[in-house]
């Protein structure tokens, strides 16, 4: 099996990194892949012709540029064996204890700058270094609670930025602590430290640069985006290099008057889970849809 359940789309890699390719060339899902768009092949033409401009091309390229892939390489003892209060069974709970690779999707949300009096950068590379840096990143990443439950496993997680193609690795953050979590929605935030200041810098322009979007396509489209209903993800399906999705939401479900879950025929495989689900309508400041998992032949995001 290439999910972790029927409807969850982390992507576990029992034989390692070297099994990938077998799941790549095996998926069931999605035979072929031809739904997938490699970023560096992504252009206009691949969107509704509404949308075909020079501002949603940049909000989504954008948006791939903060797009980052999730290597997971322990599963926390506390995993329940059911989501609470149902008996639907929760993700990895038969990999309690295990050191087997699981990948995903998340998407970088904030950068900042810390520094604290008598303290030092908590980075790998400073923890070892003679000269650790004073000042230094957060870099917080928004991803699905089920591919990192809770702080056991965010240490044993890595981020990889811009691996965009099979020529660039990307650089990739260890991992250090959890934030917020939501077992029912499906949803949490990571966080890495960094001392490379520059790094921090670039991303935080991203960022912000990708919230003015949003703003822009919020406004500009503001009486067509439940017409159209454009929904595209960039994921590492499969642990590949980035990947654009482009599609349609279908229908989603309201509660306690602002949870909202969408579902979409967008594309998606293992791996994606954790994608940011980008909406023209939403405002990523304050929206986040991580992708969840696929059931009844359609896709759908965490709630949020």
């Amino acid at each position: 099996m290439s999910t972790v359940t029927e409807k969850h789309e982390a992507e576990m890699c029992y034989g390692g990194e070297a099994d990938l390719h077998t799941r790549v060339t095996g998926c069931k899902k999605n035979p072929g892949h031809n739904g997938f768009i490699p970023l560096k092949n992504f252009n206009t033409n691949h969107l509704p012709r509404r949308y075909q401009n020079d501002l949603m091309y940049e909000t989504i390229q954008t948006l791939a540029a903060l797009t980052v892939q999730i290597k997971t390489k322990f599963t926390s003892l506390e995993r329940p064996e059911f989501y609470p209060g149902t008996q639907v069974p929760y993700p990895c709970y038969n990999d309690r204890g295990s050191h087997v690779m699981r990948l995903g999707t998340g998407r970088v949300c904030l950068a900042t700058k810390v520094s604290f009096d008598n303290f030092t950068c908590p980075c790998a590379k400073c923890l070892v270094s003679t000269t650790p840096s004073k000042v230094w990143g957060r870099v917080s990443v928004k991803t699905a609670m089920h591919v990192v439950f809770d702080h056991s496993e965010a240490r044993k997680t890595s981020c990889v930025l811009g691996f965009d193609d099979n020529k660039s690795p990307g650089i990739s953050l260890d991992g250090w602590d959890i934030g917020y979590v939501n077992i029912m929605g499906d949803f949490c935030e990571l966080r890495y430290w960094t001392c490379d200041l520059e790094l921090v810098d670039e991303l935080q322009k991203k960022c912000d640069r990708f919230y003015d979007l949003c703003g822009e396509v919020r406004d500009r489209y503001r009486g067509l985006v439940d017409k159209i209903k454009l929904t595209v993800i960039v994921s590492h399906p499969h642990g590949c290099p980035k990947q654009v999705s482009v599609g349609q939401w279908t229908q989603k479900r309201e509660r306690d008057g602002y949870k909202i879950r969408y579902w979409y025929t967008t594309c998606t495989c293992p791996g994606s889970s954790g994608a940011c689900v980008y909406r023209p309508r939403h405002n990523l400041r304050s929206y986040n849809h991580p992708h969840s998992g696929s059931h009844f032949g359609l896709n759908y995001s965490a709630e949020w």
